[in-house]
């Protein structure tokens, strides 16, 4: 069989377009239809349905995806093996949380290039449901998620290292609300990011189970956006200390001696039947280099004890 039907058919599932699937393998759309109906024609079953809405897979469709996906790994497999020696080349595609692509991606992406000039890191904000669903479909290479807890599935999850959190508030307000318990911190306007993100919805969690009436609570999709609203008086929130250190440094925020939260466990997240090339394999090194020396989480609770005044 040639694996180049197998790989249009994929991408066609993956995109739910046969024009996006053209696009993502400098196909024409008439090769990517054409490779896709020989495939059909020598399997002897319909695969997609073709709808006004968009291309679907059939049930035969679904069960073909594991089964595909795992043949051309092992021809990727293979060709490694021929070409061992080589330097890697390529392009990675990594989705991650906005903190880290602002702050850790760059580092990673240094690292990477001055190690593997040929390796390209394609970069794309995500949440965890987005960055999931994005690894599964094969939209991504790589995804990184940042929760307190990561629910057990069938993608390949690595712990890379911890980002502990921080409830920041204005300087002024911090020395007059005394806000140092759920309670106290309920009563007051709440800056958080969008419902989807584990250690807000846990901080919302945390305040509703207070009981007492609440204050305003907004919800923001950028990380920057609500530093910046909570730096003009407008709530606190709670944020990893690695996004506000420069504004905690400035004056600009104030970490205020707040209820202890989990660290975020940064997990990187792969696709157990995509085999992993090596410019992949360079990506996932320089991660996990990124969280082993120095280590951000140690930094960041040693910073934020100054920032507290905690011994």
């Amino acid at each position: 069989m040639d694996t180049r039907l197998l790989r249009s058919f994929l991408a066609v599932a993956r995109f739910s377009s046969f024009t996006d699937a053209a696009g993502e393998l400098g196909f024409t759309q008439s090769t990517v239809t054409s490779h896709v109906q020989k495939l059909e024609r020598q399997l002897g079953a319909r695969l997609l349905d073709r709808l006004s809405s968009g291309v679907r897979l059939t049930d035969t469709g679904h069960r073909l995806v594991p089964r595909a996906e795992e043949l051309l790994a092992a021809e990727d497999r293979l060709r490694d093996t021929t070409q061992h020696g080589t330097r890697p080349i390529g392009t990675v595609r990594v989705m991650a949380p906005e903190s880290l692509c602002t702050y850790r991606l760059p580092a990673v992406i240094t690292a990477v290039r001055a190690s593997e000039p040929d390796v390209q890191v394609w970069v794309a904000p995500g949440g965890m449901t987005a960055c999931l669903d994005a690894v599964r479909r094969g939209a991504v290479d790589v995804g990184l998620c940042m929760e307190p807890r990561l629910a057990p599935g069938e993608l390949a999850a690595e712990r890379l290292g911890a980002e502990p959190l921080a409830v920041l508030d204005h300087p002024a307000l911090a020395a007059v609300s005394n806000a140092t318990s759920w309670a106290e911190l309920a009563r007051r306007d709440a800056l958080l990011i969008e419902e989807g993100c584990g250690y807000s919805d846990d901080v919302a969690r945390h305040l509703t189970e207070t009981g007492e009436k609440p204050g305003r609570r907004s919800r923001f999709g950028s990380v920057e956006a609500i530093k910046r609203c909570v730096a003009a008086g407008l709530g606190w929130t709670a944020l990893p200390v690695l996004t506000a250190t420069e504004e905690i440094d400035s004056g600009a925020l104030q970490a205020l001696d707040a209820p202890a939260l989990p660290d975020c466990d940064v997990h990187v997240i792969t696709h157990p039947r995509r085999h992993h090339g090596p410019a992949t394999d360079a990506v996932l090194e320089a991660l996990r280099d990124t969280w082993a020396r120095p280590s951000p989480e140690a930094d960041a609770r040693s910073a934020l004890r100054g920032l507290t005044g905690d011994a």
